[in-house]
């Protein structure tokens, strides 16, 4: 817009929010790809105040070349996004007299109400390169200060998802590599089983003051865990050793991945309340560690249960069934189920069981595109991150604790419930 540099405005006659495309990411969709956004080093405060000076300088000397409709157009967003900047509390261009809040947040504040101003929120085409820009900054920002506040933070746990955060989202190769080096460094001093599992997605590779830690290590630390067992598996070159973990696996009490520990240290951190820019980047933060983690090499474990090789070793055979079975009802989320479904079908072949399984599988599928769905649809057409959304929080907060599975299934049974009520109130009504 002509009299206010920052955030532009677009309009668009429909928009689909990323945020459902987002969502969608947690059911496995193989969408993740898309989803990351770029991180940038920060520009230079001074250099971002000279170019915005420029913008709006340009902006102002074309004016009277604008026709009347434009005119009116540009008058409704100033109108929309004055309204923005009262809702904020941050009406004047500057921090009044006496005012609590200095001048560096006063100005944040405004660039997040500039945000919310545009409704169409850069989606799709029409997205342009200041909108991706701005993105970047806020999330680079949040990751550098996310990753000093855990920090500070005398667990390992928090030490851990801080160089993670450093190594997955860097602000240039040099950081990145510190990190890398950094989280194998955790997991061989702490011996602690979600520091190694983080360090085992860390790969070192032209790193060289990086040496990653074996999986065996893993399964040392962590023997009763079946998925330790299975990404030790993955990294062993002789069959007989694979089968020896397999059998290991088989033999395992439980299976913990750790992926959703490192949503709960983020989780942790303090909620940004200021609607906006800052919030888009904490929410899409938390969505980047939902959907960012990594189980273990599966081609070994596929290659050693084909139905081929399987079927001349009743031994080998009944071990990957078994395992199946059990990746099956431990699994935390789509992905995982999709990878027992795999295996069973790899194992058994196309059986009833594993055919009637995969129709379960496509079904809690459909109910997790649905959660996306409703989370859009309560946002009223209105940026999630515009708008005071504490069932967004309480998702993603549900979704660290109890996982993906557990999560749809509790949220499929709370419907059926509140769908039960609402019958037997119409009933009850003369």
């Amino acid at each position: 817009m002509a009299t206010e540099p920052g955030v532009r405005i677009h309009r668009h006659p429909y928009r689909r929010r990323r945020w459902l495309g987002l969502l969608v990411g947690l059911a496995g969709l193989g969408l993740v790809a898309w989803l990351y956004w770029p991180v940038h080093a920060p520009a230079e405060a001074a250099a971002e105040l000279a170019a915005r000076t420029a913008t709006a300088q340009s902006a102002a000397a074309s004016g009277a070349s604008i026709s009347p409709f434009w005119s009116l157009a540009r008058e409704a967003e100033d109108q929309v996004l004055a309204e923005q900047y009262r809702r904020a509390g941050v009406a004047t261009l500057t921090p009044p007299p006496g005012s609590r809040i200095d001048a560096v947040e006063w100005e944040a504040r405004r660039v997040d109400a500039r945000w919310c101003a545009d409704e169409a929120w850069r989606q799709g085409e029409g997205e342009d390169a200041s909108a991706d820009s701005s993105r970047s900054r806020a999330m680079r920002r949040l990751v550098d200060e996310s990753a000093r506040q855990l920090r500070l933070r005398a667990d390992t746990q928090s030490q851990v998802v801080a160089e993670w955060l450093q190594f997955r989202y860097p602000a240039d190769e040099a950081m990145k590599t510190r990190a890398q080096a950094r989280l194998q460094e955790l997991a061989r001093q702490s011996r602690q089983p979600f520091a190694v599992y983080q360090a085992l997605q860390a790969h070192c590779s032209g790193a060289a003051a990086c040496t990653r830690v074996p999986a065996s290590l893993w399964a040392e630390v962590d023997p009763d865990n079946r998925l330790a067992w299975l990404a030790a598996l993955g990294e062993m070159p002789a069959a007989s050793a694979q089968r020896a973990a397999l059998m290991r696996a088989v033999q395992a009490p439980r299976s913990i991945e750790y992926g959703r520990h490192a949503l709960q240290s983020l989780l942790s951190l303090p909620l940004i309340q200021t609607l906006g820019l800052r919030k888009a980047a904490q929410q899409s933060l938390w969505v980047l560690f939902a959907v960012d983690t990594g189980l273990f090499h599966r081609s070994g474990l596929m290659r050693l249960c084909t139905v081929q090789e399987a079927a001349a070793d009743l031994e080998l055979k009944q071990a990957c069934s078994t395992l199946a079975q059990q990746l099956w009802k431990e699994s935390e989320d789509l992905g995982a189920l999709a990878l027992a479904e795999a295996l069973g079908r790899r194992a058994d072949g196309a059986t009833p069981d594993w055919i009637a399984r995969g129709q379960e599988r496509m079904g809690l599928q459909a109910g997790a595109l649905s959660e996306g769905g409703k989370l859009y649809e309560a946002a009223a057409g209105q940026p999630l991150e515009c708008s005071s959304r504490p069932d967004f929080v309480q998702y993603f907060a549900d979704l660290a604790t109890l996982g993906e599975l557990q999560l749809l299934q509790a949220r499929k049974l709370s419907a059926a419930q509140a769908d039960a009520l609402s019958l037997t109130n119409k009933k009850s009504q003369p």
